[in-house]
This record gives C-alpha cells, structure tokens and sequence, in this order.
C-alpha cells in the first residue's frame, strides 16, 4: 500500500473513533473521552492497533479498556462506511505506556533546563506569574 494513503487513512480513523466518542455514538458507559495517540495499520487493512491513554487510575483503564474492545466491532463498522472501505479493519486497542513515558521525559527535560540570572537571584518568585503580569502592564 501507498505509505502516503496508509498515513491518512491512519490519521482519519483516529479521527473517526475520537468524533464517534465525543457525539456519543458509542453507548457503552466504560468508554470516557480516551485520548488515541498512533494508530498501525496493516497494509491489507484488515487490523489495527489502536494505542490510547486517559486520565484514569488503574481500574478505570481496566474498564475503559474492555469498553473500547467490546464496541470495537462497531466502531469498525462506523470506519468502513464513513471511509468507504471494501474491508473493515479489526480494532485492538492498546494502552500506551509509551506516550506516558514521554512525557515524563519532557518533564524531565524540562526541570533540568539551566535557569536564567533573574531566577537564580529570585528564586522566590514564581517566573510564570512575573511574565503574566509583564503582558497585562
């Protein structure tokens, strides 16, 4: 396949799932606002492995989890008519550990960062809260 075709067809099915989400088309209450993040997709289009994250605990994602893999089956329905497919692809949904560990990467990236001359003689004062109030004078 097209890697060109495979990326948009990638892109617009995550954006399929996430509208069906948000207008409730889906009816099964495990299923609250997920955020998919990458999507694989076989060239013969017949699978996808859909990775997602939320804003959950532990049972919560046990919960959300097994919501998305019960309505997979009509979200590939809803998919294969929206984007005219011959085959509907089958939906697994996956947790994305990966993502999670980014941002604690960015994080990171982000406390180690050196600091400028006025934090190091201020270190009291709050930088952000300083800019805010630069822009509003």
């Amino acid at each position: 396949m097209n890697p060109v075709r495979k990326k948009k067809l990638e892109s617009e099915i995550i954006r399929l799932l996430s509208l069906a989400i948000l207008e409730g088309k889906v009816k099964d209450p495990r299923v609250f606002l997920p955020s998919f993040h990458r999507i694989e997709l076989t060239d013969d289009l017949k699978h996808a492995k859909i990775y997602f994250t939320a804003l959950c605990n532990n049972n919560e994602r046990k919960k959300l989890t097994q919501g998305l893999v019960s309505s997979a089956g009509f979200l590939s329905s809803l998919v294969g008519k929206n984007l005219h497919l011959h085959t509907n692809p089958r939906f697994s949904f996956v947790w994305d550990n990966n993502y999670i560990k980014s941002l604690d990467v960015i994080r990171l990236i982000d406390e180690s960062k050196p600091k400028t001359l006025f934090e190091e003689l201020h270190p009291d004062v709050d930088t952000e809260s300083k800019s805010e109030s630069d822009e509003s004078a």
